[in-house]
Parts: C-alpha cells; structure tokens; sequence
C-alpha cells in the first residue's frame, strides 16, 4: 500500500527500490534514504521539510525494504499511482512536448540554419550518452522539432537542443536490430513541460535522466514494470566547443541529403517517430 505522510518510515515492497536519493522541498539539496532514515532516530521526521522525487516532483518519504539487508529508498506517497515514470506503468510514452509554437519563419531559419552548421557537434554530445544513436535517428528528431517549430521557440539555446532531441526520441533501442533490445528513455523532470521551460527564470536548473529498462515480450514499448535503472545526465554546452570525431562519409551524405530534401520541414507537418531504426 502506498506510504502514509503520518507513517513515513514504513516498511514496504510496494514499491521498487530503485529512487535513492530525493530533493528537499526547500533548497533542492539531494537528500539520501540513509540520511533521512538516519535522522528519524533523532527527530520527528513530521517535522522535516518535504522531500520530493528528483523525476516528478511529488512528494515522497524514506522507507526500508523488507530484505535481509532493510535496504534504504524512497516511496511516492501517492504509490504507484503518482505522475512519474519510475512507477507508475499507466503513463503514456508519446513525448513531453507538445506545444507547437507559433511559426517564426525568419527566427525559425535563422536557429535552424545555425543546427546544421554544428550538427556533428550535437551529434556527438547525444553519442556521448547512446552510442549507437543513428543519423537517420537524428533526421527523425529534426523533422519532430519541425513540426513543433521548436526552432521558432524564443528562448530556445543550442546548447539545449541534444538534449530535446534525445527527450523527443521516446524509446532508443540501446542494441538495435536484437530481438528483443533493452532501451533508453530520456525525460526532463517535471518542472520542464514544454522547450521554452528550460530557460524560464528558475530557482533550481532544469534535470534531464536517463531511464534503462529490459525489453518487453508482451508490448512494443516497456513501461515502469520493467525499469533497470535511472541516473541523472549532466547537461552542458561544453559540447559546442569541443573537438568531436567525424562521422562517416556516408551518415554526412544521409544528412546533407535530408537538409536538401526538408528545406521546407519546418512549415509542413509530419508524422512523428517513436521507434527505433
């Protein structure tokens, strides 16, 4: 059953053990299950400020498990139910975004325009995270972000934009072609529901996490059921200004290629891609 806020530390097993750290409520400061466990042996732990889950946002409260070593993690009190995908299997796997920004066709062309002349440089900072992400996978991203005219977004940054893709992307195969791959899942946190999110003026900066899950052999797509694992994936636009190995003469060719035939992508709406090439 879920956690009750009147009974914080109860044992559970509802819940996977897989959220080791939360933020506190009030200055963002990452809080362990053993420190917040460790505390309640001093304090009333109803008197602590809120801890909420790094990914959704909710609250949540520290808990051992029922195994021989009480292992320490925290629970959403809302239980499987709360608004996060490291729970709850209900949540749909269509993209975060989907505000379509009203069509910027100079400010459009102009960020566009300014992609494409760093794109092995964006290319490489979403390699540095999967590996075997294609090109033809990114052209999928390019043609996604067309269609919200992300590129007409006012306070859209470069630095920013290997990230959106990755999010926009929804489930990579982390070994494409095998029959049943394991995947990547890229998702912003909570307070990010839409691209112009990332530069609002904040008290904490925005966090991006990668999610592992195994394959499924009943659906396309994993849900939370089959969650490996999560961390959290810094975000910087170092990238831009950091050498960077070429891609293959012929993933240059596929992109070229794609840039000539989509100069008009941005103005003409296209289905969007979910899976994996």
């Amino acid at each position: 059953m879920p956690v009750s806020p009147r009974d914080p530390w109860l044992i559970t097993m509802k819940e996977k053990p897989i959220l080791t750290y939360a933020l506190d409520a009030t200055d963002h400061r990452r809080v362990t299950a053993e420190q917040c466990l460790d505390a309640a042996g001093r304090d009333d732990p109803l008197e602590h400020p809120p801890l909420r889950c790094p990914v959704c946002g909710e609250n949540v409260h520290a808990a051992h498990m029922q195994d021989r070593a009480h292992t320490a993690h925290f629970v959403h009190i809302a239980g499987e139910r709360a608004q996060c995908p490291l729970v709850n299997s209900m949540l749909p796997v269509t993209s975060t975004f989907t505000t379509i920004y009203p069509y910027d066709a100079a400010l459009g062309h102009q960020r566009r325009n300014e992609f494409a002349q760093h794109w092995q440089q964006h290319l490489a900072e979403i390699r540095r995270h999967v590996p075997s992400f294609s090109v033809v996978r990114l052209t999928h991203g390019i043609a996604q972000a067309d269609v919200l005219h992300m590129w007409s977004c006012p306070t859209l940054a470069q630095q920013d934009i290997p990230y959106v893709l990755l999010v926009l992307s929804a489930f990579i195969a982390q070994n494409p072609g095998a029959a049943h791959p394991s995947w990547l899942r890229f998702v912003f946190d909570a307070s990010v529901q839409n691209i112009a999110d990332l530069r609002q003026p904040r008290s904490a900066a925005p966090r991006l996490f990668r999610l592992r899950y195994r394959a499924s052999h009943h659906s396309m797509f994993p849900d939370a059921s089959h969650l490996l694992d999560w961390a959290e994936v810094p975000m910087s636009g170092a990238f831009l200004h950091e050498t960077f190995a070429s891609v293959m003469v012929a993933e240059a060719a596929t992109f070229a290629q794609f840039m000539d035939l989509d100069a008009q992508a941005s103005s003409q709406p296209s289905e969007s891609r979910l899976f994996d090439d």
